[in-house]
């Protein structure tokens, strides 16, 4: 972790034009820093980077978990190394702003770039306080985020194990569901278990939608019981270690129908066509096409009506993109969805996904589940 997090503070300082950059959003400080333990939606912390100098200015409710991260990330490798870190604490009566123009005086760098992540009234307080000590603010655009996009051998794991907890939970699932159940019934019972495989926490709010309600994509559990019959759409994910998991599968309780098989079948074998076409340096959108086009031939083209795929890791919606209008290329470390659906209004829905790697000659698909029809 000591080599992973310096080469991505290497990287960092290679990619930025200007003398500093300041981080404030949290995902982009923990992938920074490799600390899981300073994710918070707040952003209490602050990371000042300089071409000889990486800080965390954090408070005193985070601050001893930055030095007990600091120095384990220190000692994961066989020949352990110093932290790249300086943990410095701000208070009430030292903010971080005061903190943070004493690094930048300390280091002799009168600019620095800000996040544009920041919301408007957050930059302004920042511009506004540096501009007064005569620091030039500069704006920074996707910086980190460009760097999260490209897996590491040791992200490609974590996101291998969150997967791992979300097939087994799915395993189990098939044996504990039955018609008669609600949808927040499934949802909670399919949650608790995949945290007693060890997820620490959701990759998202899970979508259990039965009947007519698999219709609608992102449709949230209600109390709407599964009857004979219906297909359940259940998409769902793990968070593990600070990176995310994300599956989808329909599953038939009773014969479903012959429609219903059959769109299933023109799903899977959209979802063939993607997977055979996703490698590294083909275009989103044409990923996109090749499973769009087995689902318009079959005649349910207007029923589907969102993009192939996503990228995932810190968040379980990132770049790159397949779908009409992406301008994304695939390349080596990219982690995406794989996500055709056909969704017939009033009726019911299919959607199958799964969590696939970009790698140098082909794809890694971390989903084991079976994705031929189960019916319950």
């Amino acid at each position: 972790m000591t080599a992973a997090t310096q080469s991505r503070l290497d990287r960092l300082r290679a990619a930025l034009d200007a003398p500093a950059l300041l981080l404030t959003d949290s995902l982009n400080i923990s992938y920074m820093t490799a600390m899981t333990g300073l994710i918070d939606a707040e952003d209490p912390h602050v990371v000042l980077i300089t071409p000889d100098a990486a800080v965390l200015l954090t408070d005193s409710r985070y601050s001893e978990t930055a030095r007990e991260q600091a120095a384990a990330v220190a000692a994961a490798t066989a020949t352990p190394a110093a932290s790249p870190w300086q943990i410095v604490e701000f208070s009430a009566t030292r903010p971080a702003a005061e903190e943070v123009i004493g690094q930048l005086a300390h280091h002799k760098v009168t600019a620095v770039a800000l996040e544009d992540t920041l919301s408007h009234r957050r930059y302004q307080d920042w511009t506004r306080r540096l501009a007064d000590r005569g620091i030039t603010v500069q704006e920074s655009s996707g910086l980190v985020e460009a760097l999260r996009r490209c897996k590491d051998a040791s992200e490609l794991e974590a996101i291998a194990a969150a997967q791992a907890i979300t097939d087994a939970a799915f395993t189990q699932m098939l044996g504990f569901m039955q018609p008669g159940m609600r949808e927040i019934d499934i949802a909670s019972e399919l949650e608790y278990r995949m945290r007693k495989l060890g997820a620490t926490g959701l990759a998202f709010e899970s979508i259990i939608a039965a009947g007519p309600n698999g219709a609608k994509p992102h449709a949230l559990p209600s109390a709407r019981a599964i009857e004979p019959g219906d297909l359940l759409v259940m998409d769902f994910g793990a968070a593990k270690d600070g990176y995310c998991s994300d599956m989808t599968r329909t599953v038939a309780f009773g014969d479903p129908g012959a429609e219903a098989r059959e769109v299933y079948a023109v799903v899977l074998a959209a979802q063939q066509a993607g997977l055979d076409a996703a490698r590294a340096g083909q275009r989103g959108r044409d990923v996109h096409e090749a499973a769009r086009e087995v689902i318009a031939r079959a005649g349910y083209g207007e029923r589907f009506g969102h993009g192939l795929s996503h990228g995932l890791g810190m968040l379980v919606h990132e770049t790159p993109h397949c779908s009409p209008r992406s301008t994304d290329t695939l390349a080596p470390g990219d982690v995406i969805s794989m996500e055709p659906g056909i969704y017939l209004p009033g009726r019911f829905g299919v959607r199958i996904e799964d969590l696939i790697a970009i790698t140098p000659g082909g794809v890694r698909n971390f989903t084991t589940s079976p994705k031929e029809l189960t019916i319950l």
